[in-house]
C-alpha cells in the first residue's frame, strides 16, 4: 500500500496517506453517560442518516418530539444537557448537527442502534 491508494468497502472508502512523523494517534474519547430519555433523543436526532445520502441533515426538534410523543420544549431541555455532555458549544442550527457527529464520532450511537429501534 502506498500514499494516496484507496480501498473501498461497499459505500466506504479508505485513503492511505502514508505515515506522519511526529504524530501519535489518538483514542477517540469515551461518549458520556446518558440517561435512558437523552439517548432516545440521540437516536432520533440521528435516525435521518439511514437514509445513506451523504449529507444528511439530523431530525429537527418538531421530527423529535413527534417521534418519541413528546413536547419540543422537553426536547429542547435534553438537547441542551447533551451539547454541554458532548462539549458542543456553537449556536443555532449547527448544533444538531455537531451533536449528531460527535455522538456517531465518539460511539454513543451506532448505526445498528438506529436499525434496532427503527
Amino acid at each position: 500500500v502506498h500514499s494516496g491508494d484507496e480501498i473501498v468497502l461497499g459505500r466506504l472508502r479508505v485513503v492511505f496517506h502514508g505515515p506522519v512523523r511526529g504524530k501519535e494517534t489518538a483514542a477517540i474519547a469515551q461518549p458520556p453517560q446518558v440517561t435512558h430519555r437523552e439517548r432516545d433523543v440521540l437516536l432520533a436526532l440521528c435516525r435521518p442518516l439511514l437514509t445513506g445520502d451523504a449529507f444528511t441533515e439530523p431530525a429537527s426538534i418538531r421530527t423529535i418530539a413527534a417521534e418519541l410523543v413528546v413536547s419540543e420544549a422537553a426536547v429542547k431541555q435534553h438537547l441542551s444537557r447533551l451539547y454541554d455532555k458532548f462539549d458542543v458549544g456553537a449556536q443555532g442550527e449547527r448544533r444538531r448537527v455537531q451533536l449528531a457527529n460527535a455522538a456517531v464520532t465518539r460511539g454513543a450511537v451506532k448505526l445498528g442502534d438506529l436499525r434496532a429501534d427503527g
